[in-house]
């Protein structure tokens, strides 16, 4: 690789690195990725020019997302279904260079990219593309892991943007931001969401939920859709689903960390019993569908 680009580490495992850039004096996106934390494989990837950006799958390990622009004038965005060992392009419905990539911790249909044309969304694991009323440069992209309705924009020249109804519509939140090229975000779940934005001042600044954004708190987190309990759990587990979720059609299915499918289990009722004593101890994932609309919660099973 010529130049790197950008380094992420897989949720799903410690040892799962990848990195992109460019190679050929700019005319391939290299990537580069290890499964073990020892061995590099390498692939040139001669579907763009420059990798920016890496994003992946909360629920499948195995799918991963690499952005960056082309030297012919089309976005690069390209995904990986065997964790690097094949990849294909995505683009419709998509504009500019990509400089970042988020997927919704919920629902993992759901995935975020940002470009020099603003923010775009795919709600078909970026399949297909449409544009937000977002317009500006976007060079960051986070998601409040806990309301993922909301989401935050950084961008170059014109501040950090954020959304509370999954990109429909944004609001600037520049309250005390002296500089508005804004080059990465970062948030912290607590008591109070906290927002870092570093920007190309050299300056790093950081706002609450509450300074932030102007008037009654639109952040406020909203009824998940499933509640678990207890989380982590032991032997046994209570999902009890939101009412206005819970159709006729409702199903839910048990994920393991690396995306396979443990089990299917019944929906009767809003009330649904999960037995682990049969799994072993790790992170699962359980993903409730109802009719077009999918959420997906992590689940920690102990001994």
């Amino acid at each position: 690789m010529t130049d790197g680009g950008y380094v992420a580490v897989s949720p799903h495992s410690s040892d799962i690195v990848f990195c992109v850039g460019y190679v050929s004096a700019a005319t391939s996106i290299g990537v580069s990725h290890t499964s073990d934390g020892t061995y590099w494989e390498h692939d040139t990837l001669s579907l763009g020019s420059h990798g920016l950006a890496i994003a992946f799958d909360p629920v499948d390990s195995n799918r991963v997302y690499v952005g960056g622009d082309s030297a012919n004038s089309y976005p690069a965005l390209l995904i990986t279904t065997d964790c690097g060992s094949t990849w294909t392009q995505s683009r419709t419905g998509l504009s500019g260079k990509v400089y970042t990539l988020a997927v919704n911790p919920n629902n993992n249909q759901m995935v975020y990219a940002g470009t020099n044309s603003g923010v775009f969304k795919s709600t078909d694991a970026g399949a297909t593309w449409s544009a937000t009323s977002l317009t500006r440069q976007t060079r960051s992209i986070v998601i409040d892991p806990i309301s993922p309705e909301n989401v935050y924009a950084g961008t170059y020249g014109f501040g950090v943007y954020s959304s509370t109804d999954g990109g429909e519509s944004w609001t600037e939140m520049n309250d005390g931001l002296t500089c508005n090229k804004v080059l990465m975000l970062a948030l912290r779940q607590g008591a109070e969401c906290t927002i870092f934005a570093g920007t190309e001042g050299g300056s790093v600044f950081k706002t609450t939920v509450a300074t932030g954004v102007a008037g009654p708190s639109p952040l406020a987190p909203r009824p998940s859709p499933l509640a678990i309990s207890p989380n982590p759990c032991r032997n046994l587990a209570i999902l009890r689903i939101n009412s206005s979720f819970l159709s006729p059609h409702s199903s839910l299915s048990l994920y393991d960390a690396s995306g396979r499918l443990v089990r299917t289990i019944p929906v009767a009722t809003s009330s649904v019993e999960l037995r682990t004593s049969d799994l072993r101890p790790g992170a699962y994932f359980v993903r409730l569908k109802s009719g077009t609309k999918t959420h997906t919660s992590r689940i920690q099973v102990l001994h």
